[in-house]
């Protein structure tokens, strides 16, 4: 049993030195972060899309809204009312490969209350609106490194109000996929000033990023955001009207 315990030890600590290895390889500005709010265009009233265009992006929304708001009791109208109030932001993620970011907004649109959203991300195509990434995240990053000629994105969740869990997503195959999970944890702020979160590899080996799925809160009359104070500052422009 000695022999196999000493296994049981390298094993272990070889996942450890593993993990340490991961975490000092992933670097993440927090600063770089950013959010897509209520001054960004809908996609009810954005001037860049033809209105071939934005019926393709509607439907494209509609099919990810669909199911959880149909079983919080929605009804189609409301559901196509809440997917035109998706806010977009266009981006180019590589030279000449331009995408749609897009995130519904409020409780009927699916984010919690610490402000993680629906986050997707379109590519056009012949067939119309492809996605490249489903996810719920509260903010986004753009990485100066790239894989396949588009560039890295760093995906922030709000666990708590010290807590972040950050996913590394790279482009291969025609998406995007999580490769990578660390968790950021804020100290307390010194002197009213946002310190640099101590940032580490997922505890649990193969923590894979969140996938979009729209949590079920109580269905509500409103599509406004919630408001929830976020553990770090990011770039957002979430204020003003809702349509």
């Amino acid at each position: 049993m000695g022999f196999w315990r000493k296994i049981a030890r390298c094993s272990a600590a070889a996942v450890l030195v593993c993990t340490l290895v991961l975490a000092a390889d992933f670097e993440w500005n927090w600063r770089d972060q950013l959010t897509i709010g209520r001054n960004d265009p809908s996609l009810g009233n954005t001037s860049k899309l033809s209105e071939s265009e934005r019926n393709a992006l509607l439907d494209a929304v509609i099919t990810r809204l669909l199911k959880p708001m149909s079983d919080r009791g929605y009804d189609d109208s409301r559901i196509r009312e809440i997917a035109l109030t998706t806010r977009l932001r266009f981006v180019d993620l590589g030279e000449g490969k331009p995408v749609i970011m897009a995130t519904s907004l409020g409780l009927e649109g699916g984010c919690d209350a610490k402000s993680n959203c629906p986050f997707w991300i379109f590519r056009h195509s012949d067939d119309g609106y492809l996605s490249v990434l489903d996810a719920v995240a509260a903010s986004y990053t753009i990485q100066p490194t790239s894989s396949n000629g588009f560039s890295d994105l760093v995906l922030a969740h709000h666990d708590s109000a010290s807590e972040t869990r950050l996913a590394l997503y790279t482009y291969a195959d025609g998406k995007y996929s999580g490769t990578g999970c660390y968790t950021a944890k804020w100290p307390a702020p010194k002197d009213g000033e946002v310190q640099d979160p101590d940032i580490a590899a997922c505890a649990t080996e193969g923590a894979k990023p969140e996938q979009s799925q729209s949590p079920n809160p109580t269905k509500v009359d409103e599509s406004n955001p919630a408001k929830a104070g976020e553990p770090n500052p990011a770039k957002s422009q979430d204020s003003g009207p809702s349509k």
